[in-house]
């Protein structure tokens, strides 16, 4: 299994482009990873190859239970295409081959090496277990391709790409400042860029266009409030806090993001003082470098202890707040100004 880059399709990607071009396909194809947008990509792409317009209702199956059984799969690809070359089975998020039913897992590793020359079956899953018997089972009789998210240089080709083609100009600095504002995602990125071409027309995109029209993700805004409270900016914080609420943010889902930034600031502190580089702290704790390289920053105004008591109070008030000790709205002000005060 490889990895996707953006700027160098891997052997597997110029596989399934081949077999798009030639109409030639592999039984079974496995679209695993955390970029949920170049997976569903790549589906559609095989789907829009395999089924004409108007013969999705004969020839598609669609799975979406995680409690799927395997003869459901299995009765699907054995039904004949009509009137098309292939009939096209797509099963997603199944957990089939991380923490879904054993012995369902293990039947469908022995039917994927029978499936019929007339059925073509995609997996889309987040997460995977390469030890499994199924994922072991798909890479022999099939193609297996992880799309992990792509490296922040690639993104910024990728971003400055996608603009052009709306009329944008966006300078290198700006791109960097858009996607580490956006920061959920392709799907969300291009979404984005399509806000900017409405707002903006066409011409040159400035940060002030970001601020003024990009909705910033969730982390983004989390990663800012930590900060304010690392700086001691209360008021700034409580900003912050207020207008995740004004836009129907949950105080439980911000009090977990809130311990989430805490836990990569001192995970982050702890290997840096271990004497590892950033690229390799990136690695470890599975996050973006120039994550790593903020979180950096922002650990000079936390002591390790102070990170590991908010981390114990986050988990005390996450428990109040569900025991009904107190209203979930206060708990987390009540975590902020604790921490910037």
């Amino acid at each position: 299994m490889r990895v996707f880059n953006l700027e160098k399709s891997n052997d597997d990607i110029k596989k399934i482009n081949d077999d798009i071009k030639e109409h030639k396909f592999e039984r079974v194809y496995l679209f695993c990873g955390a970029e949920k947008f170049l997976k569903k990509k790549y589906c559609d792409d095989l789907t829009k190859a395999i089924i004409p317009d108007g013969a999705e209702m004969m020839n598609l199956d669609v799975f979406l239970d995680k409690r799927l059984e395997v003869g459901s799969i299995s009765d699907a690809c054995e039904t004949l295409p009509f009137m098309n070359d292939f009939r096209l089975v797509i099963v997603k998020d199944s957990e089939l081959f991380d923490k879904g039913n054993k012995i369902e897992s293990d039947k469908l590793a022995e039917y994927v090496k029978n499936i019929p020359e007339t059925t073509v079956l995609i997996f889309i899953e987040d997460k995977i277990d390469k030890r499994s018997k199924l994922y072991n089972a798909v890479s022999k009789n099939g193609i297996v391709v992880e799309f992990g998210v792509p490296k922040e240089k690639d993104l910024v080709t990728w971003v400055k790409k996608v603009a052009k083609k709306r009329g944008l100009i966006m300078q290198n600095d700006v791109v960097y400042y858009f996607i580490r504002n956006i920061n959920d995602g392709m799907e969300a990125v291009l979404a984005e860029i399509e806000k900017l071409a409405d707002y903006v027309g066409q011409g040159e995109v400035t940060e002030k266009h970001i601020d003024d029209i990009c909705t910033k993700s969730l982390e983004v805004n989390i990663f800012n409030m930590v900060k304010a409270i690392g700086n001691k900016k209360l008021e700034d914080a409580i900003d912050i806090y207020n207008n995740m609420l004004l836009m129907k943010e949950s105080p439980i889902k911000i009090l977990a993001m809130i311990s989430r930034q805490f836990k990569i600031i001192l995970q982050s502190k702890y290997l840096s003082e271990k004497g590892f580089y950033k690229s390799d702290i990136a690695k470890k704790i599975n996050q973006r470098e120039f994550t790593v390289a903020e979180c950096l920053i922002q650990a000079k105004q936390f002591k390790k202890k102070v990170l590991l008591q908010a981390l114990n109070d986050c988990l005390e008030c996450d428990v109040n707040i569900k025991t009904g000790k107190i209203q979930e709205r206060l708990g987390v002000e009540m975590i902020i100004m604790k921490y910037a005060s």
